[in-house]
């Protein structure tokens, strides 16, 4: 109670005046119906890989898989924003992402003794397009910062599909996200720091893949029953 008493006794009133002491700038940019924006990020992103137990090779031996490691991607987009009230907007951010993804494989014969020789990590390569729709609500602004928190999905589509890679990926997925972020406003824009975490629903390993029957390649795909994507995303609005 003492703590409470002496913040509303000095430290409230000391910001409520250093607020009004604050030039705002943009004081309208939040009042606007629709605004229009771009997007510049850096991802970070991976697989993961749930074991098919059922599927030995030719020579009996049982293959298992992980990610190797978040990998950094770069991602570029357009934001597309409609204020619905005066604390949350709808916006539509497609973009585009470029990188690469890797997965370790480990070998273990009948007996379970680790195959040295068969340790491999296969690159993916990661080309895609986002087409997300998110909620923001932001809180109330105070001077020339205002935070916000995040989260939507949408459609997302791999766009590099090589039929000679090991490891052939579906076309198509679905993620959900859901971060924080706020808005920092400069005298001609708001620039928009965020954090999201992505979450992939779909399994986007690809089992027809013809062009890897009997070859070496084969347990980088059969060994896995599910492979499915997440995403950290640091990005800047610039709004």
């Amino acid at each position: 109670m003492i703590i409470l008493a002496l913040l509303s006794t000095s430290v409230l009133p000391t910001l409520a005046q250093y607020e009004q002491n604050i030039i705002q700038r943009l004081p309208q940019v939040d009042r606007k119906r629709w605004h229009f924006g771009f997007i510049l990020g850096l991802n970070m992103a991976d697989y993961t890989t749930a074991p098919n137990a059922d599927w030995i090779d030719k020579d009996g031996n049982h293959w298992y898989s992980a990610s190797a490691g978040l990998s950094p991607a770069f991602n570029v987009g357009m934001i597309v924003d409609l204020r619905l009230v005066e604390y949350l907007n709808l916006r539509f951010t497609p973009s585009l992402g470029l990188g690469q993804r890797s997965i370790s494989y480990t070998c273990y014969n009948a007996d379970g003794v680790l195959l040295e020789d068969k340790r491999n990590t296969i690159p993916i390569q990661s080309t895609t397009i986002e087409l997300p729709f998110y909620l923001k609500y932001s809180a109330k602004r105070y001077g020339n910062f205002r935070p916000y928190i995040i989260a939507g999905g949408g459609p997302l589509f791999n766009v590099y599909l090589n039929p000679e890679d090991p490891i052939l990926l579906n076309v198509f997925d679905v993620q959900i996200a859901f971060g924080i972020g706020f808005n920092i406003y400069t005298e001609y824009f708001k620039l928009c720091p965020e954090i999201k975490f992505g979450f992939g629903l779909l399994d986007q390993l690809n089992r027809i893949h013809p062009e890897i029957e009997g070859t070496a390649y084969e347990p980088y795909t059969y060994s896995i029953s599910k492979l499915t994507s997440r995403v950290l995303s640091i990005t800047f609005n610039f709004e």
